[in-house]
């Protein structure tokens, strides 16, 4: 039975276990911290690891006409893959980052994007922060910078979409790929399908976004 292939979590009994330790936490919207230690997790074949819930932001860039700035992940989980523009918050300051600013950060980083336009529009949450992400459940490759997660540590990943809804058209925009994206496009979202996403719950959300008034 394989439990971890490229540095994930695959099985999906494991899977399921570990995203309901994460949404039982009850940390909620905006996260007291980046990193929540969870204790420890059996994980067949290495024994107790330690477990860890990293939180994130995501920027769902679109306009009037039906389109959406995608990115293409320069690295697993997905490599090749579309996804939203988006990342883990940061510790700034011994305080964790606000995550719609984490959101603005990351659009601006990995799609070139003027900030001052991001914040003239103004983003707003879609939804709830989402826990129960059972496809995205990592095995630490090392020892990841700025937090307590150490190699071979699991740690699941928690996200928060926020809408910015841009005058004219995208197309328009002078984009360019950035920091984890090896590529940045405009596409149409009727033409979008979920096979092409690197993780499951990014068309959701861009569907999510477009349907808020």
């Amino acid at each position: 039975m394989t439990i971890v292939k490229d540095h994930m979590i695959v099985d999906a009994a494991l899977q399921r276990q570990i995203a309901d330790r994460f949404i039982a936490a009850g940390i909620g919207d905006v996260p007291g911290r980046a990193v929540h230690d969870l204790g420890s997790v059996e994980v067949p074949g290495a024994g107790l690891v330690a477990l860890h819930l990293r939180h994130a932001a995501d920027a769902i860039l679109l306009d009037d006409f039906d389109q959406v700035v995608l990115i293409t992940r320069m690295h697993n989980p997905g490599v090749g893959l579309l996804a939203l523009p988006g990342g883990f918050l940061d510790t700034v300051h011994g305080a964790v980052e606000d995550p719609l600013e984490a959101a603005i950060r990351e659009a601006v980083e990995e799609t070139g994007i003027d900030e001052g336009l991001l914040r003239r529009v103004a983003g707003v949450p879609v939804g709830r922060r989402l826990y129960d992400r059972p496809f995205d459940i990592r095995v630490a490759w090392n020892n990841l910078p700025g937090t307590q997660i150490r190699q071979g540590d699991v740690f699941g990943v928690s996200t928060q979409g926020f809408r910015f809804k841009l005058p004219g058209n995208l197309r328009d925009l002078t984009l360019q790929a950035g920091d984890d994206a090896k590529a940045v496009q405009v596409a149409k979202i009727s033409s979008l399908q979920g096979c092409q996403f690197a993780v499951p719950d990014h068309l959701p959300l861009i569907l999510l976004a477009r349907d808020i008034c």
